[in-house]
């Protein structure tokens, strides 16, 4: 029997792959994390053999390896940019913390964070909490994304 790996979905938009092997179609989609819960999908081993050679959604952060250490390390050396792929994925928890943490390491993993769907994530999970943060905060979120204070919600 073909070993499978679970992919999970941190982010709360959904996100599909087709996939084409062994003369056969199949479609595999993460409906997003809701509640902080990510989304996770069983998929083969040689779906994830193939995502890694043929896109970039582990680099992006778009789907997490949701498996055990050995599994882990095992995929990831098989992953052209680790660090993109480690400074891409955020659990809403991590964000969470990081969010309420202090404002210089804030700044610090907000300068990590490469791909607009991680930023957009960050927001979304910013918005939910923004009667809690400092202005301090507000406005570094503001500055990382290129807007106004004013308008970083909308």
């Amino acid at each position: 029997m073909n070993e499978t790996v679970k992919l999970a979905r941190y982010r709360n938009t959904s996100y599909f792959v087709k996939y084409t092997g062994n003369g056969q179609e199949r479609q595999y989609t993460w409906s997003g994390s809701k509640n902080g819960r990510p989304d996770i999908i069983a998929v083969p081993r040689d779906v994830v053999d193939w995502l890694t050679m043929n896109t970039s959604c582990f680099d992006k952060g778009q789907l997490v390896i949701f498996e055990d250490e050995v599994v882990v390390k095992e995929i990831k050396d098989t992953i052209t940019e680790v660090d993109a792929y480690e400074n891409n994925t955020h659990t809403k928890d991590e964000i969470e913390k990081l969010l309420g943490g202090n404002i210089n390491k804030l700044k610090a993993e907000l300068k990590k964070i490469t791909v607009d769907s991680e930023k957009q994530f960050v927001i979304d999970t910013a918005s939910d909490m923004k009667d809690d943060l400092t202005k301090g905060k507000l406005d570094a979120l503001a500055e990382w994304m290129g807007v106004s204070a004013d308008i970083l919600f909308e």
